[in-house]
């Protein structure tokens, strides 16, 4: 009698404990934002009547270009989908009406200023549990980026509340990203910021999985559901999977999907046949800057956990030789590692200068020193939550990259200027943007609900 009521009492202060779910404002995501368009994901009960605005200081009223509920049936929670067209210039509020009345307003925010500038916050590891952190999302609202980038375990959806291991069922996957979308401080701020999402295998399926998950349908299913980047294409091409092409004025940003397609042995393919045909095909055809992203690492051969290289080597020196040959500047953009570095790589490798940046955690585990040595690293923050913001410029034939590793309270962990020298860059980018200014790259959408 007394282990029952030890192990009850047990269970009853872990269920105290967890971090509390929020139901008195909605929860939402700003998602693809450009000078026209932005698109919101918006959890709510399901059942619940609801009717959007933007509304501008000036008396500007739109209504949704384009409208849909996604739902499942075994949840109480559906997620509506809005996109609008709307003056960039403007600011705007957003309006959610029940029964006639505002049950809950935000400001959007604008997106990216300046064609040949952009503010980017890149996080990963956002273990829901570990409340104690959520201060950290005070922190990046603080620096202000123009836009934010979930480079993966952004949802632990193979794990229960508690920590657990739990089954990847299209159930559980949903159930544990409405449970994330209910407790992050990041969904329910008074001003949004836009978001671009990849996935890595706790967002995606059981731990190391990949294009074996029998599931991997409906988890992508979930996750277009719950990320606003799948009604308006004018400046995000979708790719294989969860990936694709973000266009962000002189910038390119390739989102991979780096669990669909990933072999479970080693001499298999890490993206996937077509996905590197995508890739390389989309980098021969415009030389400026490009940022390649997905869930780990892409020079993880340092260490013996999941990276392209570790994973998969002749897959990926076949990779790297493909980018060499094609010579547009690349820098690598990486989460999961639970530690934020810096790797430099030497000219030769690619004919120019390149990085890989990861930032991990935002808030998840952390341990208490780093067991590998990176041969390629410059600098690294370990045992501390943190993310990583960058300015980019594109000027003088340089792209320039400030770098800003940030912790829980605002502290700057580490700084770098990194530059990639990148020949006739001005040449290139005025063709660019000649060849889309004559060139329409959005859609209107179509008012639809179901």
């Amino acid at each position: 009698m007394k282990y029952l009521l030890l192990i009850l009492l047990i269970i009853l202060s872990s269920c105290s404990s967890l971090p509390k779910k929020r139901i008195d404002k909605l929860s939402i995501l700003q998602g693809l934002t450009s000078a026209k368009e932005v698109e919101f994901s918006i959890l709510a009960p399901k059942g619940k009547e609801l009717n959007f605005e933007l509304r501008s200081a000036d008396g500007l009223i739109h209504k949704p270009e384009d409208e849909k509920i996604v739902s499942r049936p075994s949840s109480d929670w559906v997620i509506h989908k809005i996109a609008f067209l709307r003056d960039q210039s403007n600011d705007y509020n957003l309006y959610v009406f029940h029964a006639g009345k505002v049950i809950d307003q935000r400001l959007i925010g604008k997106g990216q200023i300046k064609q040949d500038r952009l503010k980017t916050a890149f996080i990963s590891c956002m273990n829901d549990s570990y409340e104690k952190n959520f201060k950290i999302w005070n922190a990046l609202s603080a620096t202000n980026p123009e836009y934010v980038i979930f480079l993966g375990d952004n949802v632990y959806a193979n794990r229960d509340d508690s920590g657990l291991p739990l089954a990847s069922t299209p159930e559980n996957i949903w159930q544990r990203y409405t449970d994330t979308r209910l407790r992050l401080p990041f969904f329910f701020q008074e001003k949004l910021i836009p978001v671009h999402s990849i996935w890595d295998d706790n967002d995606y399926g059981p731990k190391d999985s990949g294009d074996d998950f029998e599931f991997k349908k409906e988890s992508q299913e979930i996750f277009d559901a719950f990320y606003a980047q799948s009604l308006s294409d004018e400046i995000f091409t979708k790719g294989l999977g969860v990936g694709g092409q973000l266009s962000l004025g002189d910038f390119n940003l390739y989102f991979l999907d780096a669990r669909s397609f990933r072999a479970k042995h080693n001499q298999g393919k890490h993206l996937g046949i077509e996905q590197h045909k995508w890739l390389t095909k989309l980098l021969k055809d415009e030389r400026q800057p490009s940022l390649i992203l997905k869930g780990d690492q892409f020079f993880g051969g340092y260490h013996g956990y999941d990276s392209f290289e570790g994973n998969h080597p002749a897959d990926f020196e076949a990779f790297v030789t493909d980018l060499k040959q094609i010579g547009t500047p690349v820098v690598f953009f990486s989460g999961d590692r639970h530690q934020s570095e810096i790797m430099q790589f030497p000219r030769s490798l690619f004919g120019l200068p390149s990085f890989e940046i990861t930032s991990s955690p935002m808030h998840s585990r952390v341990f208490d020193k780093s067991p590998e040595e990176n041969p390629w690293r410059v600098i690294h923050t370990f045992g501390k939550m943190n993310f990583t913001v960058i300015q980019h410029m594109a000027q003088d034939n340089h792209w320039f990259m400030n770098v800003q590793n940030v912790g829980e309270d605002g502290q700057v962990y580490y700084q770098r200027d990194l530059a990639v020298f990148i020949k006739d860059l001005q040449n290139n980018l005025n063709e660019v943007r000649k060849r889309r200014s004559g060139k329409r790259r959005y859609r209107r959408l179509r008012n639809r609900r179901r």
